[in-house]
């Protein structure tokens, strides 16, 4: 019990159900995943299963956090699991990973172990870029009444398109070691693929070898890999976001509609109420919660 003696102030016998509850925890990346899940998603699952951001183990965030804070607590011989996003696999340089279109592959990989989910989209916030939800909020927002979901996931492909140079030159970047685009650099400068691939390529490709344009058309190539021309803007919208940014469709989408509103919390709570909590997570909740 070694990492939980460690801990100040956590000496008495009982110590371990103090801290805990006598529920297995889960582990997230940042306060505003332990929101997203703990307060929102699964908060009737809280009797069975408790969230906690892994800074609170680390004293640091993140993914690595993630990782580490699961791994000290089973080393200890504690019930620990975690989550991480989809863009861990490219921080750790496990390439094929990030370019695995197959979902079934992906996670039966397992890459960081059974105990912890590395999530299928890029990021958390790729799970709040429901078209339901966003056009809920927005309308509520604008006090309108909500378009039909075919404009809205027509709106949010367009989006994704543009995203698509950004998700490929941010990983170029990632792999020469220098900084990325922020996740606000499309907004509203491109309403097309085009000028946002003209625009990186501009910005970026003088601060990187030569060879980096032969990397960034293999990027282009394996993040196109994750659409499906021909299928409906819902179905291909559902597929690119397990590649484009999260954090930059959803900036996107309220600096075009001139949203001033943090739209995060308020996605969470309409996913929850709308029943449309994804099944990748809830699954892997749901048995751990079950394990109990």
């Amino acid at each position: 019990m070694g990492a939980v003696k460690n801990q100040p102030g956590l000496s008495a016998p009982d110590r371990l159900s103090a801290r805990y509850g006598g529920v297995p925890v889960i582990y997230v990346e940042s306060e505003e995943d332990n929101y997203v899940f703990g307060e929102c998603w699964f908060k009737d699952h809280l009797s069975r299963v408790e969230f906690r951001p892994a800074s609170q183990q680390c004293n640091f965030s993140g993914c690595s956090a993630v990782i580490e804070a699961v791994a000290e607590e089973r080393k200890a011989g504690n019930s620990a699991w975690g989550v991480v996003d989809r863009d861990t696999v490219m921080s750790k340089d496990m390439w094929h990973l990030v370019h695995e279109t197959d979902d079934a592959a992906y996670q039966n990989s397992q890459p960081f172990g059974s105990e912890v989910k590395a999530l299928c989209r890029w990021e958390m916030e790729n799970y709040l870029a429901d078209g339901e939800a966003m056009e809920k909020c927005r309308a509520e927002i604008e006090m309108e009444p909500p378009r039909p979901m075919q404009d809205v996931y027509d709106e949010l492909l367009n989006h994704c398109q543009v995203l698509i140079p950004h998700a490929a030159i941010n990983a170029v970047c990632h792999q020469h070691r220098i900084e990325g685009l922020s996740d606000g650099y499309t907004n509203r400068r491109f309403s097309t693929r085009a000028e946002s691939e003209a625009c990186v390529q501009q910005d970026k490709f003088p601060r990187l070898p030569s060879s980096a344009a032969a990397d960034y058309a293999m990027h282009v190539s394996r993040v196109d890999a994750f659409d499906l021309p021909g299928e409906s803007s819902t179905t291909r919208v559902t597929a690119l976001l397990r590649r484009v940014h999260g954090k930059a469709l959803l900036d996107r989408f309220s600096a075009a509609h001139r949203i001033k509103d943090n739209l995060k919390g308020r996605l969470a709570n309409h996913v929850r109420e709308m029943a449309r909590v994804p099944s990748e997570i809830a699954l892997f909740v749901d048995q751990i919660a079950a394990s109990n």
